[in-house]
């Protein structure tokens, strides 16, 4: 690591603590508590340093209140941005379930990067767990993150500036915060959220299925946005099942903008060759349309097709649990068995269905309204969350 110019002694060796706890590649076990510890002092510190440019907000992860706390101007103006559809506006919570605390490596000089300056545009990542399951931590090139589990607390460091990768930009914390979740019963899936008059559609498949083409084209079309690739999935006592938003944010292929003009102004591009997405920040889009939970209707499995217009038809419960299973497991960072078991409780009282992308978005979204329609009109003469419709397959 190379240590900040111009600091003081102290603030140095605050950084060469932490950078030989967190280079977690050379560690045959994690020391989390040691970890957390250190960057809870050098968090403290930059907060009683730069107590001026300390900021202070509370939003509602999951129904749970989250305090984040930043030591840095530039950062506490962006890295919020993906959460701000879920900030509280009333009063602050007593008490939060979640304190999130960051200092912004630029401003305060208390460093702990993992990447060389001559290294910047090299994507890295390393997670780590301690021995006891405790402590969570997470590398990515700008920013260093430990979650303290029992006290529900995360400290990160983050150096911003341009050389931020899009990802760290767009969704922030994504490894303490999906143990967080899921250590709430909340487990983060792989999957993409929209919802039409409170009546959620759950998008599920593999990178480059069209998941985020099919919640894009229903946001253009009037529909609410919850959230791409990260949607936190909790089971309800009377068997129905909530969805939440995690971030307002969304990556579009960058070939792919041109069919979605309404985001066009508001991208940005990729600056390194490992980012093949564009980023929109959907807050900056449509504030209005951006919601945090809704109740799951419909399980929808998108995939590429030549067709002119898009088609939907049954889905196999094993087929559904086979395309959103996996996905999950591999693509979301965190705990694996619960969120398996909370799936397979999904697919099996969810309606599903493949949708065999056309080369018209607006049928998509007019599929989903069918779809939807259909639904209602069976829940509503059955009386059960999620009734057993005539076309639906079941094995």
């Amino acid at each position: 690591m190379t240590l900040c110019t111009g600091v003081s002694p102290r603030q140095n060796d605050m950084a060469e603590k932490i950078w030989d706890l967190l280079t977690l590649r050379n560690q045959a076990s994690f020391d989390g508590a040691k970890t957390f510890q250190v960057m809870q002092d050098a968090c403290q510190w930059a907060m009683e340093r730069y107590a001026e440019h300390l900021s202070e907000s509370f939003y509602q992860f999951a129904g749970q209140s989250v305090r984040i706390r930043i030591v840095g101007q530039k950062l506490a103006t962006h890295l919020v941005l993906p959460f701000s559809h879920l900030r509280m506006h009333g009063p602050s919570p007593c008490i939060p379930q979640l304190t999130i605390d960051l200092w912004d490596e630029n401003e305060t000089g208390i460093c702990c990067r993992t990447n060389s300056q001559e290294n910047v545009s090299r994507w890295t990542e390393v997670g780590a767990m301690s021995v006891e399951g405790r402590f969570v931590g997470h590398q990515l090139p700008n920013s260093v993150t430990c979650l303290d589990r029992h006290a529900q607390h995360i400290i990160g460091s983050l150096a911003w500036g341009e050389t931020v990768f899009l990802y760290e930009r767009g969704k922030p914390l994504t490894m303490p915060l999906t143990a967080w979740y899921s250590d709430r019963n909340v487990p983060v899936i792989h999957a993409s959220l929209v919802s039409r008059d409170g009546q959620g559609v759950l998008f599920a498949g593999w990178s480059g299925s069209g998941k985020s083409t099919s919640s894009l084209a229903c946001l253009q079309d009037g529909f609410d946005y919850l959230s791409e690739d990260f949607v936190g999935l909790q089971k309800l006592p009377d068997g129905s099942f909530v969805g939440y938003s995690l971030y307002n944010s969304a990556f579009v292929e960058t070939s792919h903008l041109a069919r979605f003009p309404t985001l066009t102004p508001y991208v940005r591009k990729a600056q390194f060759p490992s980012e093949k997405k564009s980023l929109v920040l959907l807050s900056q889009v449509f504030p209005e349309r951006l919601k945090g939970s809704v109740p799951i209707r419909l399980l929808v499995l998108p995939r590429v097709t030549d067709l002119p217009e898009s088609q939907i038809r049954p889905a196999a419960k094993g087929q559904a649990l086979l395309t959103l299973g996996p996905s999950t497991l591999l693509s979301v960072p965190g705990l694996g068995t619960r969120r398996l078991d909370t799936l397979a409780r999904l697919v099996e009282q969810v309606p599903c269905y493949w949708l065999d992308l056309g080369r018209e978005l607006k049928s998509i979204p007019h599929c989903m309204e069918e779809l939807l329609a259909e639904i209602t009109h069976h829940r509503t003469a059955s009386g059960s969350p999620y009734p057993s419709c005539p076309q639906e397959e079941k094995l």
